[in-house]
């Protein structure tokens, strides 16, 4: 009896602690935040959570801390949002990203890659602040920011726009 309650113990504390299971990846986060949007509007959708994820493949491509800052907020989206009307549907996602990436976490590698990033864009001629760049790449995973970090390298201005197109067209 007491190895059993030694064992759930042990057990219950992995759980708490988080040992023994993944971090949410930042689909599962954001996804947790339309399906709870979703049950709000009175949607019947047993199956919300794994549809938004499978049917959503480039969230994979935003940040974790991207996808936390922008689930309140997805979570509370309009029912007419979320019963199907596109305008409103884009509008406020619009509007959820514009706000989560000013209390996004900015962590060293967005500030690295964006003090690159505005120096190089700064000689092509155009101005980018640090500031500016840490919250917009904030939202993104560092694998996309990684793609970014190569097209730093580009010999010339026409390649590094062409070079972020395609990591942002891809993402």
């Amino acid at each position: 009896m007491r190895n059993e309650m030694v064992a759930s113990i042990v057990v219950a504390t992995l759980a708490l602690s988080g040992c023994g299971g993944s971090a949410p990846t930042s689909a599962e986060i954001w996804c947790n935040g339309l399906c709870a949007g979703v049950q709000r509007c009175g949607i019947s959708d047993p199956a919300c959570a794994s549809d938004c994820v499978t049917q959503r493949p480039g969230l994979a491509d935003e940040s974790t801390s991207g996808a936390s800052a922008e689930e309140p907020c997805v979570a509370n989206l309009s029912c007419q949002a979320i019963g199907g009307d596109n305008t409103a549907w884009k509008n406020e996602l619009d509007a959820c990203w514009q706000q989560a990436k000013t209390t996004v976490e900015i962590t060293p590698h967005v500030r690295q890659v964006c003090a690159a990033d505005t120096v190089a864009w700064f000689d092509c001629g155009y101005t980018f602040s640090v500031d500016e760049c840490a919250h917009d790449y904030a939202m993104w995973a560092d694998r996309v920011l990684d793609g970014l970090a190569a097209c730093q390298a580009m010999s010339s201005c026409d390649a590094l726009q062409a070079c972020e197109k395609g990591v942002f067209g891809s993402s």
